[in-house]
């Protein structure tokens, strides 16, 4: 194993990797192992000069995701990709959250394209006052909009304006989400390694601070635990995001493309990722 080389898979805007995944890089070294960030949208370096790419701040993906699947599977085709490119493009369109909640998995309640008419009809139908309407194909809430129930002229010019990009899926503002806050658990070649609490999108004045460390409940991680046993091939690296919903953690997002995995948060995270990576070329 000495001597091999990890590529790193980062964006443009990251050419140096990020802080959080900076911190990969000495306890890689320490296995032997020869880390290089590797911007996905540039041609080098060849893929077969690398014995494994993985895939972390790919950030800007969801902008060119035909281009960055292709890329997967080019990458994937020449040497060993983590996570695998078919997980890469199952993971990409939020409509996987439909296929897991028909496979009786708890995922925050949710009105999907085909179901949608009238955004404001939703809306009135389900009771919801506010909801948050999002692309199918977005990262970090980008896209995201909040709706009220008493602007239904904005409303539908938002689904318009929306739809005209693809796909789109509408939600519920929960206020589980500002108090006690959306609550991200991370997992590393499948075991559970920390948790940290992540800051709401449309609360401003929200006291919570993005990447608090948090002790997650039994209940949560046992949640978090069957939704990832949802996910094959076991992937090396994932963080489920629930919040809470009439006291009963549900699914918001599993992230298994570019997560950020808060490794800062945690000592020793880095080490036990470091650690997985070395076993998968082993």
């Amino acid at each position: 194993m000495s001597g091999r080389t990890v590529g790193l898979a980062t964006w443009a805007g990251l050419p140096d990797l990020g802080p959080d995944d900076r911190l990969l890089l000495g306890p890689l070294a320490q296995r032997g192992l020869r880390p290089t960030p590797v911007v996905w949208s540039e041609p080098a370096p060849d893929p077969a000069s690398l014995d494994l790419v993985v895939v972390r701040s790919t950030w800007d993906y969801h902008h060119r995701r035909n281009d960055f699947l292709r890329w997967a599977e080019r990458v994937g085709a020449r040497t060993r990709l983590l996570n695998d490119a078919a997980t890469l493009r199952w993971n990409s369109d939020k409509r996987y959250l439909r296929e897991l909640e028909e496979r009786g998995l708890p995922v925050v309640p949710t009105v999907w394209d085909d179901e949608i008419s009238s955004a404001t009809g939703v809306l009135r139908e389900r009771g919801w006052a506010r909801a948050v309407l999002k692309p199918c194909v977005s990262a970090s809430g980008e896209g995201a909009v909040l709706l009220e129930a008493d602007a239904p002229a904005r409303n539908e010019e938002e689904l318009g304006r929306l739809r005209a990009r693809g796909a789109v899926m509408l939600q519920p503002f929960l206020d589980g989400a500002v108090e006690p806050g959306e609550r991200s658990l991370v997992f590393l070649d499948g075991r559970f390694s920390h948790a940290v609490l992540r800051a709401p999108k449309f609360a401003d004045g929200s006291p919570l601070r993005d990447g608090a460390p948090l002790a997650p409940s039994a209940t949560e991680r046992d949640t978090a635990g069957r939704i990832l046993a949802a996910v094959q091939p076991l992937p090396l690296y994932a963080r489920v995001d629930l919040v809470p919903v009439d006291g009963t953690p549900r699914l918001m997002e599993l992230e298994l493309i570019e997560p950020l995995l808060y490794l800062g948060a945690q000592p020793g995270s880095a080490e036990q990722l470091a650690e997985a990576i070395a076993r998968r070329l082993s």
